[in-house]
Parts: C-alpha cells; sequence; structure tokens
C-alpha cells in the first residue's frame, strides 16, 4: 500500500461495490458515472496493491482479499455516521433541514395542516418530508425523524428511540359479498377470521390504501381500512379494532437535537390531539 492516507470516499466506493455487485448498480447509489466508479475502484486498487474484485460481463465478484477487508470498512462507515449525528447534535440554532419519513395515509389525511402550523411557526426549520411504509434507515440518516406503525405490546427498533403517540384503530368497510385483496393475504386472513364476514372469499389485488377506499366507495366489496380515513366516507362494519401504535422515532445520538426535539414534540401533540380520529370515536355508526 502507498503512503497516501485513504478517504471516506474510497470506502464508500468498497462498500457500494460490493453491496450492488456491480459498476453500474454502486454508480447509481453514488450518484455517479459508471466510467467514473470503474476508475476510482482502480484507483483504490492501486493504491492498496490489492485486487479487490474478479470483473465478469456484468457482475463483480470480492476476491479473498477485498472480503477480508468488508467488515473493517463497516466499522469505518458506523464511525463516520456518528461523527455527523453528533455533529448534528451539537448545533444549537433552531433552523436548518428536518428531515421526515411517514406513511402517506398519515402525512395525506391527517397531520398536513400540523406539518403547515410547524413550518409557520419555526419558518427557519425546512421539512423534507418523504412517505413510505419503509422504515428510514436513521443511522445513516436517511432520515432524521421516522413516523411508524409498531404492533401494540410491540417496540420499535432496538436501536431507535422515541415516543408512543397514539393507538391506530382500522375497522370493516364497504358493502359486497367479497373482501377486497392485498398481497399479504396470510396477515389479511388473520384479520378477516376477527370479524363476522369471515365466510367471505377474497377477490382481486388491490395494494394501494387509497385504491382500497375508491373501489369501496364505488360499492365493489369490503376492506379493513383505518378509521381515520374512512369514517364519514364509508359506512363502518365493525367495531374498532386496535392492534397498532403509532411512534416517533429517532436515532439515540440525534434525540437532544434541537430542531429534531422541537418537531418531534410537534407531531406527538398533533398525533394526541387527533386521538379520536385514530381510534375511530367519533365515526360512522355501524
Amino acid at each position: 500500500m502507498t503512503d497516501n492516507a485513504l478517504n471516506w470516499d474510497h470506502l464508500r466506493v468498497f462498500l457500494a461495490l460490493i453491496r450492488a455487485g456491480s459498476l453500474r448498480g454502486a454508480a447509481q447509489q453514488l450518484g455517479t458515472s459508471h466510467p467514473t466508479m470503474q476508475r476510482r475502484l482502480a484507483a483504490l486498487e492501486a493504491q492498496l496493491g490489492l485486487r479487490l474484485f474478479e470483473r465478469g460481463s456484468d457482475r463483480l465478484k470480492p476476491t479473498v482479499e477485498g472480503l477480508a477487508l468488508v467488515a473493517r470498512a463497516e466499522q469505518v462507515e458506523a464511525m463516520v455516521h456518528g461523527f455527523t449525528r453528533c455533529a448534528a447534535n451539537v448545533e444549537p440554532r433552531l433552523q436548518g433541514v428536518v428531515r421526515v419519513s411517514a406513511p402517506d395515509m398519515l402525512m395525506s389525511e391527517l397531520l398536513a395542516p400540523d406539518l403547515v402550523a410547524f413550518q409557520q411557526q419555526w419558518p427557519d426549520i425546512e421539512l423534507e418530508v418523504e412517505t413510505t411504509y419503509d422504515l428510514a434507515n436513521l443511522s445513516n440518516r436517511d432520515a432524521d425523524i421516522a413516523i411508524r406503525l409498531v404492533p401494540q405490546e410491540g417496540m420499535p427498533t432496538a436501536h431507535l428511540t422515541g415516543r408512543k403517540a397514539a393507538p391506530l384503530a382500522a375497522a370493516v368497510y364497504g358493502e359486497g359479498e367479497a373482501w377486497l385483496g392485498w398481497d399479504d393475504r396470510e396477515t389479511q386472513r388473520m384479520w378477516i377470521k376477527r370479524t363476522a364476514f369471515s365466510e367471505l372469499p377474497i377477490r382481486g389485488m388491490f395494494n394501494n390504501i387509497y385504491l382500497q377506499r375508491a373501489v369501496c366507495q364505488a360499492g365493489m366489496g369490503l376492506a379493513i381500512l383505518p378509521c381515520f380515513m374512512a369514517d364519514g366516507l364509508l359506512r363502518r362494519r365493525s367495531e374498532p379494532m386496535i392492534d397498532t401504535d403509532l411512534w416517533v422515532l429517532v436515532h439515540p445520538d440525534m434525540r437532544d437535537n434541537p430542531r429534531l426535539r422541537l418537531f418531534r414534540d410537534h407531531i406527538v401533540t398533533a398525533l394526541q390531539k387527533h386521538r379520536d380520529r385514530l381510534v375511530g370515536q367519533p365515526g360512522s355508526k355501524i
């Protein structure tokens, strides 16, 4: 190996190649080009004096030497992310960006006015909201705050911390002689068994919750929907079922960051304010 010290970008390239398994895939991950990745890999191998990958037609296979370095590179990655989180955590000013990851139904149907209120109160804090049902990687700072649905009596991912804000209820809605299907049939059947309509078949596939609500409104069948989305639009056919809690999560290293704490407390308060809608009271008559 040469005397020139490695920098973090070299390790980012190496780990991206390991995870993607190809130059093209790694380039997409890092937002660069295929030729640039090729040059950076060649430079890294030259500096280390090691061959890290065997080249195939389209895939990269790590060599024994490359595999031996993966764990160490991941340790450095974790340390760099930890350093970045700590640096952000000591920022005293109530300004900057707060990246939020949350289910679209919550943001669109319930919390949009609360986001507006927060932005009006704290105009120097910029919100970046990604709507998804996947848990963002808060360790890598894919997001700063994650709002997630967690089964009751369960706990969020072990390495995260947060506050349980409110329970979330769902109920049976719609008309017809069949259930609107979604991809997780095993979970759906478990829910259906708890209803008075357990003998009805499942038909079709409607994975988008907004589509389920729309076809229910059109009279196509029955669906189990969150009460806050369906009450007032559809006839409720069962008592509310509460199996899920809403959590507002943050990485432990970031929980004392002033702007994140401010936003977290604002959203927890907002969810608690909406508790009646979230648990299905008041709502449509059965």
